[in-house]
């Protein structure tokens, strides 16, 4: 027994000095924690953990495609985490994401206030190559917002799409019957066309979540003006420099600017920077991904219909 611990020991130290420590030594655990960035001391007490949002928003734990996207599970797991670690005194949220389901981003904004509200650990979104419409909605959950030079963000507003089919059945002499309970029972479905009426009902249910979007935009960026918000509100996609004179982000920076931000609202000079994700990747470098690739196309069945109707915050040019 004393053999099989000191084996153990040593394997952890010659991890920790590889820069590539599995934190976790319950092999069952869904998420490891990974050093990817040493603070160089030879022993560092504070850490900062990257918490990514990557890809497709969406409500379902398990990704429907295999190039993934991110659940609001995902993010609540890394969040207690972060929040079970006294090590951790601040979070970066790493967004890459056009968006995705209206619930799903709102979910994950309400737990990043929630989290900062019960551990009192500073969260700095850091907005990669997109942070469109539910990817900016969910980094509004953070104390300060950097967007990198190349950032694409903006798309403030909801989308809803559907596809009519009714020309295209005619023509081949196929026709629909549907059984319903009421008059409204298949509003939006592809095989007839939607009613001026019906066309009111889901343009009021639209307005009432883009008034949900423009409230939160309006609370956490206290900066913004009237004639900024004017700007932004036809649901627009602006540029990183842009979105700084628009009130939109803090900064425009790189990953390393984020981190000194997170450093500076901890009150820390220093700390190892780490990441969480599934059993097994490797890579020792803040760019380093929780695994799984996102993609704008997870939210294609969606909008086709396949999963069902759905209102997003979603940024989904030609769709």
């Amino acid at each position: 027994m004393k053999k099989s611990l000191s084996v153990l020991a040593v394997a952890l130290f010659a991890s920790a000095a590889g820069g590539c420590v599995n934190i976790a030594l319950t092999p069952q655990a869904k998420m490891q924690t990974v050093l990817v960035e040493p603070s160089g001391r030879l022993i560092e007490l504070n850490r900062i953990a990257i918490v990514d949002v990557d890809g497709f928003i969406q409500s379902a734990d398990e990704p429907r495609f295999p190039w993934g996207g991110t659940s609001v599970a995902d993010v609540k797991e890394r969040l207690l985490l972060a929040t079970e670690d006294s090590r951790v005194k601040a979070v970066i949220l790493r967004v890459n994401s056009p968006g995705g389901e209206v619930s799903a981003c709102d979910m994950i904004y309400d737990e990043l206030r929630r989290f900062r509200r019960e551990t009192g650990k500073p969260v700095v979104a850091m907005m990669l190559g997109t942070a469109t419409s539910g990817g900016y909605y969910v980094s509004l959950g953070a104390d300060r917002i950097v967007a990198a030079p190349t950032t694409v963000t903006g798309s403030v507003g909801v989308v809803m799409q559907f596809l009519s089919m009714r020309g295209l059945l005619a023509k081949v002499g196929v026709r629909s019957e549907v059984i319903k309970s009421g008059a409204r029972k298949d509003i939006g479905s592809p095989w007839r066309d939607m009613t001026d009426e019906e066309r009111e009902i889901l343009q009021n249910v639209n307005e009432s979540l883009f008034e949900r979007f423009a409230r939160m935009v309006r609370e956490r960026r206290s900066g913004m003006t009237d004639a900024d918000f004017a700007v932004i509100s036809d649901g627009r996609i602006v540029t990183a420099d842009e979105a700084l004179a628009l009130h939109m982000t803090d900064r425009t920076g790189y990953l390393e600017d984020a981190l000194a931000e997170a450093r500076a609202l901890a009150g820390v000079t220093h700390a190892d920077v780490v990441l969480y994700r599934p059993y097994s990747h490797y890579n020792t470098n803040i760019y380093a991904q929780p695994g799984g690739v996102g993609w704008l196309d997870e939210g294609l069945d969606l909008i086709a219909g396949q999963r069902g109707p759905a209102f997003l915050y979603l940024w989904s040019p030609g769709r």
